[in-house]
Parts: C-alpha cells; structure tokens; sequence
C-alpha cells in the first residue's frame, strides 16, 4: 500500500490536493483510502449524553455506530494515534491512502508538504517537522511560484500538475 501525507499550515491547500489526489488515482482505477488527522481539533463523533457517549462511559473500550449509511468505531485515545495504530481499520486490498496532516514520522510516508508561499517554507517545515521524505510542494504557494531549489513544485487545481504529481508518488514507491 502506498501512503501519502499532505502536511501544512493551516489554510494551505490540504483539502484541495487530497480531493484532487484522490480524483486523479481513482480515475487510474485504484482503490483510495482517506484519513483526516484533526490533531488541533476539538472535534468528536462522540456528544456527551448520546448512546455512544454512554457506552463509553460505562467502560467500552471501543463503540461502533451504525447508520443507514455509514459506519463510525469510536476509541477514546490518550495521545495523537500514529500510523501502525490505525492501519488496522484500513482495507487490505487498499492501494493507496492518502492521509490529510497525518505528522507521523513512519518511514513508509511519502510526504508532500502544503505551504502558503515560499516565506511560510521555513515555519512549515518547523511546526510540521516534516523535513524527512518530502517529495514535492504544492498548495497555495504552487499560484505564486514553480520554482524551487529543493523540490518540484506542482499546482493541484491544475489537473496535469495532480496527473504528474500523482507520477512522482507512483515513482517514489517502485
């Protein structure tokens, strides 16, 4: 499985690379995987006094929602899960995942990293500290510059930019 990770400040670009990450490998007939890290966020699948909450705090070490249409499994974590503590709910026969500011270090991730502009590099990288495995820039800054000294840089609103980003992934992994 390969396993990419679009990492950025906030505002950068993530979401708009992974949508057009994940259009361009599913239109090569690939099986996608997503995973949002929400690392900052305060968000929960779990509101206090609903079903799930409860079974949670009767002691579950895990709950399962069920709906119409989709499936949720809640875990209650002390830390950030890393990835080998996730990989257990992903598919097998996934061929690529591709993760929005998952910050792991694991050395299977190909990392891309999101910036704003060329002056947002150093702190991005800084905050993010995502120096090992970076392939290639792309987000916000892809609209001000194509240029730079240590990676390719490529524009996902462009869709033979995401086509050869998309390229350098698959190349990464041979």
């Amino acid at each position: 499985m390969i396993i990419v990770s679009l990492i950025g400040l906030k505002k950068s670009g993530k979401t708009t690379c992974v949508e057009a990450l994940v259009r361009e490998f599913k239109s090569r007939g690939m099986k996608v995987g997503a995973v949002k890290s929400m690392v900052q966020s305060r968000f929960t699948i779990d509101t206090e006094g609903k079903d799930t909450c409860r079974h949670q705090q009767a002691g579950a070490d895990f709950v399962v929602s069920l709906s119409k249409e989709e499936v949720a499994y809640i875990e209650k974590r002390p830390t950030k899960s890393r990835l080998d503590e996730f990989m257990r709910f992903i598919p097998k026969d996934t061929d690529i995942l591709i993760c929005e500011g998952l910050q792991d270090m694991d050395q299977r991730i190909i990392r891309i990293l999101v910036a704003k502009s060329t002056d947002f590099l150093a702190e991005t990288f800084r905050v993010r500290g995502a120096q090992e495995n970076v392939v290639a820039l792309t987000g916000i800054i892809a609209n001000k510059t194509k240029e730079n000294d240590r990676y390719p840089v490529f524009n996902c609103t462009w869709p033979d930019e995401v086509r050869e980003l998309a390229d350098l992934i698959m190349e990464k992994c041979v």
